[in-house]
């Protein structure tokens, strides 16, 4: 009886310091998914983000544009290169206030990529030739060889045509499928410096 007893008890000890081990082994699982947010200085932005895509990272710039189209996007510059990164917002921030600009923000965010592929190009030609309105972001940014947003209600078609033909070149040259466009899905902003009042 007694060997029953100890058998049992040392079942239940046992049982327990495994359950006791899964349960830590669960919490340091838990600790684990806590991402680091890395600070990506804006000239090094292009050649990292691809390493990025979907995590959180943090930039530091001056809000150079953002759209008056409803504040959907934001471009951040630094004084060290001429790089110029596209922000969006989040649904929690939903669109940027045009007071930002001007202004030195910290951004944090997750990267994105948009590939653009011939067959993009061929819809946003055939979208511009009809004369429909783009509803997403087609020929935004300096990679298509200008500062300008995308067309819209009253755009010259003939500047939107000399977008799609400089993708197209850039496409051809690059002899891949696809160009990658890199952004950065903002979760919150922070003013840190305003410009000063003339």
């Amino acid at each position: 009886m007694k060997k029953l007893i100890y058998g049992l008890a040392f079942m239940l000890v046992t049982l327990a310091a495994c359950e006791n081990a899964q349960v830590k082994t669960e919490a340091t699982s838990q600790e684990a998914v806590v991402e680091e947010i890395v600070v990506v200085a804006i000239p090094d932005f292009d050649s990292l983000a691809e390493q990025y895509i979907g995590k959180q990272i943090q930039l530091v710039g001056t809000v150079d544009h953002i759209c008056k189209h409803g504040g959907q996007r934001a471009f951040l510059v630094s004084t060290e290169s001429e790089a110029r990164i596209k922000i969006t917002p989040d649904d929690h921030i939903a669109a940027f206030n045009t007071n930002l600009e001007g202004n030195q923000v910290i951004i944090t965010g997750v990267v994105e990529e948009q590939r653009i592929d011939e067959a993009y190009i061929m819809d946003w030609e055939q979208e511009v030739k009809s004369g429909v309105v783009p509803q997403d972001d087609k020929g935004e940014g300096s990679h298509l060889g200008g500062q300008l947003e995308k067309g819209g209600e009253g755009a010259d078609i003939s500047e939107e045509m000399q977008k799609i033909e400089n993708l197209r070149q850039s496409l051809k040259d690059s002899g891949k499928a696809y160009l990658s466009f890199f952004s950065v899905l903002c979760t919150s902003i922070e003013v840190v410096d305003q410009p000063a009042e003339n």
